[in-house]
């Protein structure tokens, strides 16, 4: 099975995607954009994470889309992949039409990572949406990170043949160790949608119980100016690079994830990944990677919260490794790939483009 992975943004994802694939046994192909805009514009960490590749084949669009070498780009890496000739293009959602034109024709699936759009994500252009759709409806599949999804996938996208694959993750061989001191954490972008005004809120009934907690909250976005100068406050307003990330993680007695609005989380795959206990609200598909419902709480519901972060707040080895067994077995990326490797078997199978 030959599989050509395709993203502008989404690399991070896309990488890991690939050396999953390739270790289920697919021949396995990555075409990207040349931007670092997903690592901090750090180039340098973009290309740290290609290297992980360890020798699968990179095609990298380079500059921007009406640049004047984009169609000699695009005519070269048309040649390149149709002498490859893979069997599946598997797409993350784009409105890039030099990556549709590069793949024109093959059979195609597209994962949607977020049906309904964030609150304050900013609007795709006339030609920007023309594209997406040309990109979705062309697509023999499209996946989604998790049920509750698919319903509000629009009207229109749930004519296509629809997948559930949960958001992949790696997984340690142990989790991380309890670290000597109580903290919860937020990490990713701040935007509003991310309920930081919600977690503040939780945690001043925390403080009341348990003063000596830490709040952490690590990311870049306009909700840090509504973090308040608390000394139990640690605000990281930055980006935080990818070898940096198991250092922050492992000063989290819990993660928590106070949404008001979400579809899935990769943050939350991630603190699973480290065997972090992870608290999540009841939106989107979040409730689908808590370990049992006491993780669950009602969006915006900041005294349930603050409960639930007290009641898991301190717990002992035995919790972080069901929640490492939890993750291995419903979230890796092995787990993911076996299910990826199904549904290309079906589409060629069965002819679908």
């Amino acid at each position: 099975m030959r599989v050509l992975v395709a993203c502008d943004w989404f690399l991070k994802y896309a990488v890991n995607q690939a050396i999953a694939l390739d270790r289920a046994g697919a021949d396995v192909s990555l075409l990207c954009r040349s931007h670092g805009l997903e690592f901090g514009r750090s180039t340098r960490e973009r290309d740290e994470l290609l290297a992980r590749l360890n020798g699968i084949p990179v095609s990298m669009l380079p500059g921007r889309v009406s640049s004047p070498s984009a169609t000699i780009a695009v005519i070269a890496l048309q040649r390149t992949v149709r002498r490859w000739q893979p069997d599946v293009v598997h797409a993350h959602d784009n409105a890039d039409p030099r990556l549709l034109a590069i793949v024109a024709g093959l059979t195609r699936v597209t994962t949607i990572h977020d049906p309904v759009p964030h609150p304050g994500q900013p609007a795709l252009g006339r030609v920007e949406r023309t594209v997406r759709r040309r990109w979705i409806t062309g697509s023999a599949a499209v996946v989604v990170h998790g049920t509750p999804l698919v319903d509000e996938l629009p009207a229109w996208m749930q004519k296509q043949r629809i997948a559930v694959i949960p958001h992949g993750t790696s997984v340690r061989e142990e989790p991380l160790p309890l670290p000597s001191h109580p903290s919860v954490l937020l990490f990713g972008r701040l935007q509003p949608y991310k309920g930081v005004d919600v977690l503040v809120r939780a945690m001043e009934r925390v403080w009341a119980a348990r003063p000596e907690v830490i709040l952490r909250i690590a990311g870049v976005g306009p909700a840090a100016a509504g973090v308040p100068s608390d000394p139990r406050i640690e605000l990281r307003h930055e980006y935080v690079p990818e070898d940096q990330l198991e250092s922050l993680f492992s000063e989290a007695s819990v993660v928590v994830l106070p949404y008001i609005q979400a579809s899935q989380s990769g943050v939350g795959a991630l603190a699973l990944g480290y065997g972090i206990p992870t608290i999540v609200s009841d939106v989107g598909a979040l409730p689908e990677i808590a370990l049992d419902k006491s993780f669950i709480v009602p969006s915006a519901d900041d005294q349930t919260l603050a409960r639930a972060i007290l009641r898991h707040l301190d717990h002992d080895d035995v919790l972080r490794r069901a929640v490492l067994h939890f993750a291995r077995e419903r979230l890796s990326w092995d787990a993911c790939a076996r299910q990826w490797m199904l549904l290309y078997e079906s589409l060629v199978t069965n002819g679908e483009r």
